[in-house]
C-alpha cells in the first residue's frame, strides 16, 4: 500500500465523521427554543465525544493495515513497532510463563525474524476514556508522536470529562444549541488535527528504523 493510498483512506474516514457530526448539529438545531432543546443537547455530548474516540480507533487501526502492507522485515522496522507484533504472544507469557508457552514465542519468534511485521493482533485499545494521556499510551507503542496536540490536552480531558458526567453519574452539565456547535467544532478539529499527525507520520516514515 502507498502512502497515498493510506491517506486516501484517512480522508474519507474524516469526511463521514464531518457528516455524522454535522447531523448532530442538524437534530438539536430542530428542537432550539422548544423545551426538549436541553435534552438533546445534552444527548448530543456522548455521540460527539464517540465521534472523537471513534474516529482515533478507526484511523489507528488503518495505519495498522498500512504497516503490515509496507512488507517490512523486524530488522527494518521501528522496534517499537515490531514490538506491537509481539503483544499478542508477550500476553501469553506474562499470562503464563510455562516452557510450553516459552517455546511457542521462541519458535513464533524465530519464523517472524525473516518474514515481513505481521499484527496477529490489531486492536486498539481506547478504554472509552479517550484522556490526553491514554491517547499517548496508545500512540507511543506505534511511533505516532502526538505531541502536537498536547497544547489541545486541556480541551480533550474536558470533553471526557463532559461525556462521562453524562454517561456516569446521570448529573449532565446545562447544554444548548450554543454549546453542542462548540463541541462538535472542538470534535472536528481534534480529528482533523489527528488526521495531519498521521499524515507526517506515514510520510516521514517514522515506523521505520532509524540508521
Amino acid at each position: 500500500m502507498k502512502v497515498e493510498d493510506f491517506l486516501a483512506d484517512l480522508s474519507d474516514a474524516v469526511d463521514r465523521r464531518r457528516g455524522e457530526i454535522t447531523q448532530v448539529r442538524r437534530v438539536v438545531a430542530q428542537f432550539k427554543g422548544t423545551i426538549l432543546e436541553q435534552t438533546a443537547a445534552i444527548m448530543a455530548i456522548p455521540m460527539l465525544y464517540a465521534h472523537w474516540e471513534g474516529f482515533v480507533k478507526e484511523s489507528v487501526e488503518l495505519y495498522i493495515e498500512f504497516l503490515e502492507r509496507q512488507s517490512m522485515t523486524p530488522i527494518d522496522a521501528d522496534p517499537t513497532i515490531f514490538a506491537f507484533a509481539m503483544k499478542k504472544h508477550l500476553n501469553r507469557i506474562v499470562q503464563s510463563g510455562s516452557v510450553a508457552n516459552m517455546a511457542a514465542f521462541a519458535e513464533w519468534a524465530l519464523r517472524a525474524s525473516t518474514c515481513s511485521v505481521f499484527f496477529e493482533d490489531k486492536s486498539v485499545e481506547t478504554r472509552s476514556n479517550l484522556s490526553f494521556e491514554n491517547l499517548e499510551d496508545l500512540c507511543a507503542p506505534l511511533r505516532i508522536d502526538v505531541a502536537g496536540l498536547k497544547f489541545q490536552s486541556r480541551k480533550i480531558n474536558a470533553l471526557v470529562h463532559k461525556r462521562n458526567n453524562v454517561a456516569h453519574t446521570g448529573r449532565p452539565p446545562a447544554a444548548n444549541e450554543s454549546t453542542v456547535e462548540s463541541d462538535s467544532d472542538l470534535a472536528m478539529v481534534l480529528i482533523t488535527q489527528f488526521e495531519a499527525l498521521l499524515k507526517i507520520t506515514a510520510e516521514n516514515g517514522a515506523f521505520r528504523r532509524s540508521i
